[in-house]
């Protein structure tokens, strides 16, 4: 059987993180799966049994385009393609499906392009209807990352939908951390030597609320701690920018961007995220806005708590798969803003006024939050490996496969 994995660009991001996963599974079910990721980029880590080939997305006809790298693939597996991030792929993946119903085709739904305004805002420029970009042929399977995401597809009024949760590769947690992370970053000017890490394992997006993980590393150093907080991947050059303003005007140590050099997804040359959260103290997750969220779950592997707000559009489907997140704050603690804007001024403003930034300290109480992820951390530990594990997904995936 031969899987064509078909995305726009398969960076260090969260979506090829999920592929890559999905393809450790399946290699314990069968050795006759040939593995195919089609896009316009492959991060050089990829492992070098999986092949590639290169699509254009500004090809004037897309269509030929996916059909020449699909030619002898028996799954196509189409990731994240209503986000509009090229417009006209996403139009051109569902006449695709249509007009070759022989074929197997999943739709792999990351991400809405709703809950992004400035894709958004670009496909309105180029087409009328964004609801009329999901394919209604009986060869396609719909998968959502969370019970979230097929409520929102069902409420489209779309049929044939599953949910398939990002998995881990647990074992990978259990192996003894490689090199000293931790002296390289010193050794790079990321992190002081006295300093506590605080990691935020992302890219530099405005949905990830950095903003909020500067405040949070304040109230931490304000209760006599010395955090500094590491995002890790660069991405939107102007909000970078604003973090690293809000960090210098009111002296929060901070590094953004700057880890993702060291970092990758090929075990086998390079540190990885197991690396990153073995030399952390906390991870943060702050984020008005996920997919799936895999700073929520990976790091109570190595026994590394997770702080910060919950987001119970993907939250719940961890707490109801045994997973403790009752130490995360909400919007009743802490209110927040979709627009990053809002954000941006709250945040300066509870920095600003010593009463304010006093009472938002006193009710986070953070102390109390960090305590009780750690009383939770085995109970957290067994919930992920019983549900999250990557061969039990890649098991459920093939017979989603299967089903079509």
């Amino acid at each position: 059987m031969k899987i064509l994995f078909l995305h726009y660009s398969f960076k260090q991001d969260g979506v090829t993180r999920s592929v890559l996963n999905n393809v450790e599974g399946m290699k314990n079910f069968s050795k006759e799966i040939d593995f195919i990721f089609g896009g316009d980029y492959f991060v050089p880590s990829l492992p070098e049994y999986i092949k590639k080939r290169y699509i254009d997305w500004n090809s004037a006809d897309i269509i030929t385009e996916i059909e020449k790298i699909s030619r002898d693939a028996d799954i196509i597996v189409i990731e994240n393609p209503t986000v509009g991030t090229f417009p006209k792929a996403t139009l051109a993946f569902k006449e695709f499906a249509e007009k070759n119903q022989d074929k197997k085709i999943i739709y792999r739904i990351h991400d809405f392009i709703d809950d992004r305004p400035h894709l958004f805002e670009e496909f309105r420029k180029i087409f009328d209807n964004f609801d009329d970009i999901y394919p209604l042929s009986d060869n396609v399977l719909f998968v959502t990352l969370t019970s979230f995401g097929k409520k929102r597809l069902s409420d489209k009024g779309l049929k044939n939908i599953k949910v398939l949760p990002n998995s881990i590769v647990v074992s990978d947690f259990s192996i003894e951390p490689k090199g000293n992370l931790r002296g390289l970053l010193e050794a790079k000017g990321i992190v002081k030597g006295e300093e506590k890490i605080l990691s935020y394992p992302v890219r530099v997006l405005k949905r990830k609320n950095i903003e909020e993980a500067l405040l949070l590393t304040k109230i931490l150093n304000d209760n006599g701690e010395k955090y500094r907080l590491i995002v890790t991947i660069p991405f939107e050059e102007d909000y970078e920018r604003e973090i690293e303003q809000l960090a210098r005007e009111y002296n929060i140590p901070c590094s953004v961007g700057k880890a993702s050099k060291y970092i990758s997804f090929n075990k086998n040359n390079q540190f990885t995220v197991l690396d990153l959260y073995s030399i952390s103290d906390l991870v943060i997750s702050t984020s008005v806005n996920e997919g799936f969220g895999f700073a929520f779950v990976e790091p109570w592997l190595v026994g590394i708590p997770v702080i910060g707000r919950k987001l119970p559009t993907i939250t719940e489907d961890f707490e109801d798969n045994g997973i403790n997140l009752s130490h995360l704050y909400d919007n009743n603690i802490l209110h927040n803003s979709e627009d990053p804007k809002e954000r941006l001024e709250k945040v300066r403003r509870i920095l600003s006024n010593p009463l304010e930034f006093a009472n938002t300290l006193k009710n986070i109480d953070i102390t109390t939050r960090i305590n009780k992820a750690r009383e939770v951390m085995e109970n957290n530990r067994e919930a992920i490996k019983r549900n999250y594990n990557h061969i039990k997904i890649a098991e459920q995936f093939l017979n989603y496969i299967n089903s079509i």
